[in-house]
């Protein structure tokens, strides 16, 4: 019997059988075109032409899941033939959810997961707690998870930085910035639009831009000196905006690339290291809260005194905004001014992947994790509820 493993994020599901070695990204959305009123569930708005602004409907407000009815039919898409072709009944499923999630959400993933989907059985987790299984091979290079690790995961909503001792949370310490993924591709969205095009209802470009031009400053003053110097900064660079028929997305216009007659160019300089720098001043756009930075801090600060040190010294970043260059190098750099001692940050290849990568480790052993659906019948939601959240 085969192991799925979904990494069910507000912004993507990573999913694929454990023995797949990498996984399908679905988009965690119903979009809407604004043209044609086309519905598109899923991965169907990659193939759709029609891709300016479109309407998003997605099933996480806040970072919570809350909208059944749009995740329903994301589901249906990743389970039917023409993606992972699963028959539930068949499968062993483990599944991600937020941290801190709401019982009544929890008892309603349980329920749908059993009973509407009939899955063999399930493991349900935060992504945290499967990200630090893997720790040892980015700590060590390769065997088990240290005995303390802190793992800062910057998701599309939010940033958590959970220590974890034993591989259990620190429930206490758990700390939350509001400022992921989404909050810059915002930010990015409204600075555009208010200094060249107006590019407000295009959050499917803005992403893209964001993914293939931002990166984190190591140094903000310097930097934004430097893009100051417009005729010699080496930050700037034109951005092709798509046409939706040679290009979907768009791209950086360069020598092996030049841009097609008749294009529009969107030009970008400070905005590159301007926006992810919300990450670690949230103030700058209205966020009264710590950066990452001193969130990591005062997390640690939390935890007993013996741990502290090892914490410093095994952060692990993961999640999608941390593949953006540069995030880990600032953070170790950051977090090194507030803390005495040795500051250690590392990140996998593929961040947004690596929550899922540790899922398929634990498929290979389950152990007590695992509740099959006679299990849940006879113990009931709440029984199951309390049964997962013991290995927190």
């Amino acid at each position: 019997m085969r192991t799925l493993v979904v990494d069910n994020g507000s912004f993507a599901i990573k999913c694929g059988f454990a023995d797949d070695g990498s996984p399908h990204t679905i988009p965690n959305a119903v979009t809407r075109t604004r043209r044609t009123k086309q519905v598109l569930v899923g991965d169907l708005a990659d193939s759709s032409t029609d891709l300016a602004g479109l309407y998003y409907r997605t099933p996480f407000e806040r970072g919570y899941l809350t909208r059944w009815d749009v995740q329903l039919a994301v589901w249906d898409r990743v389970l039917s033939d023409r993606v992972l072709a699963c028959a539930p009944s068949d499968t062993h499923l483990i599944l991600t959810e937020p941290q801190f999630n709401f019982g009544q959400i929890k008892r309603s993933m349980d329920e749908i997961v059993f009973e509407e989907y009939g899955f063999a059985s399930l493991v349900r987790a935060p992504a945290s707690r499967l990200s630090v299984l893997g720790a040892g091979d980015l700590i060590y290079g390769g065997g088990p998870a240290p005995d303390c690790a802190l793992v800062v995961d910057c998701g599309h909503a939010f940033t958590h930085i959970v220590p974890y001792a034993h591989e259990r949370a620190v429930t206490a310490a758990v700390r939350r910035v509001d400022v992921g993924g989404r909050l810059l591709t915002n930010y990015l969205k409204e600075t555009v639009s208010f200094r060249y095009w107006d590019m407000m209802d295009e959050t499917y470009i803005m992403n893209a831009v964001k993914e293939k031009c931002c990166f984190v400053s190591q140094d903000f003053a310097r930097d934004l000196e430097c893009a100051r110097a417009k005729r010699q900064c080496p930050y700037a660079l034109e951005y092709v905006l798509p046409d939706f028929t040679t290009s979907k997305q768009g791209f950086i216009r360069g020598p092996a690339n030049g841009a097609p007659e008749g294009c529009q160019l969107l030009p970008l300089c400070n905005e590159r290291f301007a926006v992810p720098e919300a990450l670690f001043h949230p103030l700058d756009v209205g966020i009264e809260q710590l950066g990452i930075h001193e969130a990591v801090v005062q997390a640690v600060g939390a935890c007993p005194e013996p741990m502290r040190a090892v914490l410093l010294a095994n952060i692990v970043l993961t999640g999608g905004t941390a593949a953006l260059p540069g995030l880990a190098e600032r953070l170790q750099r950051e977090v090194q001014a507030l803390a005495t001692g040795t500051v250690r940050v590392v990140a996998p290849d593929a961040p947004m992947r690596w929550a899922w990568r540790n899922g398929c480790r634990l498929a290979e052993q389950p152990g007590k994790w695992r509740v099959t659906r006679a299990q849940y019948e006879e113990m009931g939601g709440p029984r199951t509820i309390a049964h997962f959240d013991s290995f927190l």
